[in-house]
């Protein structure tokens, strides 16, 4: 019993808002009526007391427009009570003062009832916000251990293999032919590769946050880009895998060069990484959609890297660009990985005013197929093409077009 009446006041304000209108009304109404009950000819402080419970509920539930709300109502009854019941008996200077001095007293009981609900708020607030900012650094503490135990394991994998190769080139100097020296450096390289892209993967992440207020953006050619990237790539990567490129020669986006690289080097590891052997990678890029973003001179331009890889189960894909988010296949499986190629190719689009996501129906031989989108350019200010320069790639085939 009595710790429901310590939590009846939190008990009123978890009502709903009809139902706490209702009970001060009826409330008041029941003090009016004791009040009239009590007060058939003069006017006393004591009869003026009865207003206390229903201005102290109005003041708690509804704070100072409750009580100006309340008290105003009460001195309009009155007021036309005494002037039309009793006849203006209110004029006489006792009773005038006797109303006047409890009238008082129950604005001050109202206020000072609402000022005490303000601090309480303004207490619970103050203790929603510690919770909250102890629930972010605990989440910060649990990224920070995951980040740890992370780059802890993929760095210690590649930086094995180095060493191992290393460890074996020394102690059988000599002793190994030409071939298998050369296989073990080419391990060894290729483990200092996965490092190196490791390593860019962790500083993007920290720094693309501190870039964006001053990233500087250009007309870029989609088709240049993608062809650099490819020129750039690991040539092993290119004799396991055909890659098709169709990607109109007109297409300019705004956007900031680096990161576009980096963005489709993500991509196209992730896909390396997955895909069969011998089994084909396509890169495209077409006009995305009719309507013009508010933020976007005009539609967009839509670039895609389409695997045939296992495919991704569609209940995972909204987690993919998660920091440190892994598909559960990979926890166990032989593919390494951090979880932040995805994660950081999102920042980097996001920071181009783009948008990026993931298409697949997890059925193993049809793969993935990721897409982002760039503000496209419709007037194009940037010099011609510079693809024409490029030599011809082994295994790579560029799909041409012809613009009307």
């Amino acid at each position: 019993m009595l710790r429901t009446l310590n939590n009846l006041p939190k008990i009123l304000l978890e009502l709903p808002y009809k139902v706490r209108i209702g009970l001060t009304a009826l409330c008041a109404l029941l003090t009016l009526i004791l009040y009239f009950m009590l007060s058939t000819t003069a006017v006393n402080l004591s009869n003026i007391s009865v207003f206390a419970i229903p201005i102290a509920m109005a003041a708690w539930i509804f704070k100072r427009y409750g009580v100006l709300f309340c008290l105003g109502s009460f001195i309009l009854v009155i007021f036309f009570y005494y002037v039309f019941i009793l006849g203006g008996q209110y004029k006489e200077f006792d009773s005038f003062m006797s109303l006047t001095v409890g009238l008082g007293a129950l604005l001050i009981v109202g206020l000072l009832i609402s000022s005490l609900r303000d601090v309480i708020d303004l207490s619970e607030d103050a203790h929603m916000q510690i919770a909250l900012i102890y629930e972010k650094q605990q989440q910060l503490n649990e990224i920070k251990d995951q980040f740890i135990l992370n780059v802890n394991h993929e760095l210690r994998t590649p930086l094995t293999a180095v060493y191992g190769y290393l460890e074996l080139l020394r102690n059988y100097n000599g002793q190994l032919d030409a071939e298998m020296q050369s296989k073990f450096v080419e391990n060894a390289m290729h483990s200092c590769e996965e490092l190196q892209l490791l390593t860019n993967n962790i500083l993007d992440t920290i720094q693309v946050a501190n870039e964006r207020s001053h990233l500087k953006l250009e007309d870029l050619y989609v088709a240049d880009i993608v062809y650099e990237v490819i020129t750039s790539l690991d040539p092993r990567r290119l004799q396991e895998h055909p890659i098709e490129i169709d990607i109109p020669e007109h297409l300019v986006v705004h956007a900031q060069d680096q990161y576009m690289r980096q963005i489709l080097r993500n991509l196209l590891s992730n896909a390396f990484k997955y895909a069969p052997v011998d089994t084909p990678i396509n890169i495209q890029a077409s006009l995305y959609g009719q309507t013009v973003q508010k933020n976007h001179p005009s539609p967009e331009v839509c670039i895609s890297v389409q695997d045939r890889g296992p495919g991704i189960p569609p209940e995972e894909i909204p987690r993919l660009f998660g920091q440190f988010v892994r598909l559960e296949r990979d926890l166990s499986g032989k593919v390494r990985g951090t979880g932040l190629g995805l994660y950081v190719s999102k920042q980097l689009v996001e920071a181009m005013e783009g948008s990026i996501w993931a298409e697949s129906n997890g059925i193993s031989g049809e793969g993935s197929c990721f897409k982002f989108t760039l503000p496209c350019v419709t007037r194009v200010r940037v010099s011609p093409r510079q693809q024409d320069r490029f030599v011809p790639i082994e295994n790579v085939h560029i799909v041409t077009h012809e613009v009307h």
